[in-house]
């Protein structure tokens, strides 16, 4: 256990002899993000709503930080969650958008983040320690991953509601944008990813597949617009290929009342 000076504690847990928080701020709740405000993110009530669901059913709480697979050991942070280049451009986006809460959290810390400025791309900064010399970039994030201290900062600062839409605001931008557009290269595959409940096979796609998933997901779509539908044929070829987990998941997305179209 961590506890800060305003005696404010974060329960870390041991994983391959790394620190880890599991997470105490769920997706849907009263200290997360309205739908309105994922909506103020440019996202259309249907998207929002496909996004709710993927992040509550699949993704992790704002809180959460580990560094465990499948990330190959890199730190993840947050709901979707993020690691490398993108959880990088979240905490400088939170830094642009809330300065004074950041240092409060991470900038006592020593921790530095600058947004984006093209062509350089946002950037994080860790002093050296013993009079080593400053880190930055994976290397701030790994030496994050190691320290206790550090780390429960950042699980804390996933409880700030900035923190939480910078967050949310970084997946837009960086994750599911370029997989919307993905969809819009052809009608068939614009019109096959309109309804809530079929953007939420698009972004469940990507959370677990990565790059390779949407444009798996994308190919169905328009190889047979007919049915049976391309939700129910990657769920066939998930278990088909010993993925039971993943097909259980998109089995849920295509029954569960939550994505029903509104009346």
């Amino acid at each position: 256990m961590v506890t800060f000076p305003d005696g404010a504690k974060v329960v870390l847990s041991n994983e391959g002899g790394r620190p880890i928080h599991r997470g105490t701020v769920a997706v849907r709740g009263p200290c997360a993000p309205s739908r309105e405000e994922l909506m103020g993110l440019g996202l259309t009530e249907a998207q929002a709503r496909a996004l709710e669901f993927v992040l509550a059913w699949f993704g992790s709480p704002f809180d959460s930080v580990a560094s465990e697979a499948p990330s190959g050991g890199e730190l993840r942070w947050g709901a979707w969650p993020l690691s490398g280049p993108t959880l990088i451009s979240a905490l400088a986006h939170w830094k642009q958008r809330e300065p004074d809460a950041f240092d409060a959290r991470l900038g006592r810390l020593g921790l530095e983040a600058t947004p984006e400025q093209p062509p350089e791309p946002a950037s994080l900064r860790l002093p050296g320690f013993r009079s080593a010399a400053p880190v930055e970039g994976r290397n701030a994030l790994a030496l994050l991953a190691e320290d206790a201290r550090l780390l429960a900062a950042l699980a804390r600062a996933g409880r700030e509601r900035g923190a939480q839409l910078a967050q949310l605001e970084t997946v837009v931008t960086h994750v599911l944008r370029p997989a919307l557009a993905s969809c819009t290269q052809d009608a068939t595959a614009d019109s096959a990813f309109a309804s809530a409940r079929a953007l939420a096979l698009l972004f469940h796609s990507e959370l677990r597949f990565g790059r390779r998933g949407v444009t798996r997901l994308v190919t169905l779509a328009r190889e047979r617009p007919e049915p049976p539908g391309p939700g129910e044929r990657l769920a066939e070829d998930l278990r088909a290929t010993g993925r039971s987990r993943e097909a259980s998941e998109v089995w849920r997305i295509l029954t569960s009342p939550e994505l029903a179209d509104p009346a």
